[in-house]
């Protein structure tokens, strides 16, 4: 049986239990939101890029934020989420693919999100030269590229640090804060918790082998010059090409980490005391080695950069160092777990996706080919190239290909996220209430039905409140199971319906246009 015939078999096996003891439609386990609301371009920080020109300049650093609608908890975990790309944008680099936007990184995050994660799209810096003329071109941009990238995660953690200590806008817990990402940003996460240290990046392969003004390289020097970029924390460096004042002070570590895909720039990086990390991977990657080999990069044809570790060796390291002890005796036993056993060699937190044909990448992806074409022919690239080559490693691509991927790796992933983070997989009596209470028509113009039919709990009172919190209208609850709220004189703009019942209130958004 071939492995997209396995993941829509496991799709049809949700009545197992995930983790021992466990009932189904628990939170961070199951959808147990049905909305997520999304607050977009939320800027994190400001910093120096190189891409697209003129360059050097400074740009905002921006993500969307994933929220599950009508959830009360105020200490949730936070999913840092990194989208893919070859560290270049969407279609310039020869791919479908490259956006917070993209098909798939908006499908993670709300999924993450309708479990009850506060989930964090970010964008981070791009810009190489994946086809430079010599080795150290191509590598020496590369690595600069994944070290900006990851001062802007470290940058996006501390913001919200920043943020727990003054508001908590997004009520999350800072000791529960998870990395992740697809692709190229799978890289960023696995590089996150492993590089920081100067010695890391001034191995032997990491040396310029020529001195090269262009680029700034000297020839036995580390690509990497951090007292131009800055720190790994990206602070220090050079006005003109880093700046260090984005949320500084405040802590930029992690508790879990994930990637789809991506590699580790070396096995020595790795060591004892770094975050736990799950890894999920297609054995017959092209461009990121399961195992380990050279990275190559998309393109026509692809080009080699550096020799690196993939998801296999990182999770043989994480388990010997103990760094994945967290769920090392969790004893699972669900179908996702027997499923990546068959083909992981013992090594629990790894998910080998072996593919049929061999050869694919990113099988969680899926694109519009009218989309990419016209998208990618408005930049002056080469739509039905772009569209043809993407096939040759997502060959069988499709929504359902790519769901049933998806939904394998939140079966995998998040069980052990919550083992080793310790989550409350319970849903509140408030949390319930939320799913139940129906607010209709929204946006509303005239007047809005609060609906309670599906409640078995005690109600007090309806109230609607402006955006300051001043009540404009309140109704005292009868045996009534819905009620009109009439519009009157109210002003178009956002107001939030407040339920109050007797274990508490549920507060829901309300547009009146």
């Amino acid at each position: 049986m071939n492995m997209k015939k396995t993941l829509q078999i496991l799709v049809l096996a949700i009545a197992v239990a995930i983790i021992p003891g466990m009932t189904l439609a628990q939170r961070y386990l199951t959808e147990v939101f049905p909305n997520v609301t999304v607050t977009t371009n939320v800027q994190y920080g400001t910093n120096i890029s190189i891409f697209p020109p003129p360059t050097p300049a400074s740009i905002p650093l921006v993500m969307d934020i994933y929220e599950p609608t009508g959830d009360v908890a105020t200490n949730r975990p936070l999913i840092i989420f990194m989208h893919t790309g070859s560290l270049l944008p969407r279609y310039i680099n020869g791919t479908p693919t490259g956006s917070r936007n993209d098909s798939a990184t908006v499908e993670f995050c709300k999924q993450f999100a309708k479990r009850g994660y506060v989930v964090a799209n970010m964008d981070y810096r791009l810009g190489w030269n994946p086809a430079g003329s010599n080795v150290d071109i191509r590598r020496g941009t590369l690595l600069n590229a994944i070290y900006r990238a990851l001062q802007d995660a470290k940058a996006c953690v501390r913001y919200f640090r920043a943020d727990v200590a003054a508001t908590n806008t997004y009520n999350i817990d800072p000791n529960k804060i998870i990395i992740g990402g697809q692709g190229t940003g799978g890289y960023v996460a696995v590089n996150y918790i492993s590089l920081d240290k100067t010695a890391e990046i001034n191995l032997p392969k990491f040396l310029s082998g020529v001195t090269d003004p262009t680029y700034g390289y000297v020839a036995g020097q580390s690509y990497v010059n951090q007292a131009v970029l800055g720190d790994f924390d990206g602070y220090g460096g050079i006005p003109q090409l880093n700046n260090p004042n984005n949320s500084p002070g405040f802590p930029n570590n992690v508790q879990f980490a994930f990637n789809l895909g991506g590699a580790l720039g070396d096995s020595t990086w790795l060591e004892p005391g770094d975050a736990p990390t799950v890894a999920m991977h297609v054995v017959g990657d092209p461009f990121a080695p399961y195992s380990q080999g050279i990275v190559f990069v998309p393109g026509n044809p692809p080009q080699s950069v550096v020799d690196v570790i993939g998801s296999q060796k990182i999770i043989q390291f994480a388990n010997q160092y103990g760094n994945n002890d967290c769920f090392k005796n969790a004893g699972f036993q669900d179908p996702y777990t027997l499923a990546a056993n068959n083909y992981n060699g013992g090594l629990d937190g790894l998910y080998p996706f072996v593919t049929v044909p061999a050869v694919q990448a990113g099988p969680w992806e899926w694109y519009d080919s009218t989309t990419v074409v016209n998208g990618a022919n408005a930049l002056g690239q080469n739509g039905v190239g772009i569209w043809s080559n993407s096939l040759l490693t997502n060959p069988d691509m499709s929504k359902t290909k790519a769901l049933s991927y998806i939904d394998t790796v939140m079966n995998y992933l998040n069980p052990r996220i919550v083992y080793c983070l310790n989550l409350p997989t319970g849903v509140s009596e408030l949390e319930t209430a939320s799913q139940l209470i129906r607010v209709s028509p929204n946006p509303a113009t005239d007047y809005v039905r609060v609906d309670l039919s599906s409640l078995n709990t005690d109600v007090k009172s309806i109230q609607l409140l402006d955006v300051s919190g001043r009540i404009v209208k309140e109704v005292v609850a009868t045996e009534k199971r819905a009620y009109d709220l009439s519009r009157d004189n109210l002003s178009s703009g956002t107001y939030f319906v407040k339920v109050i019942l007797s274990s508490g209130e549920v507060n829901k958004k309300l547009v009146l246009q």
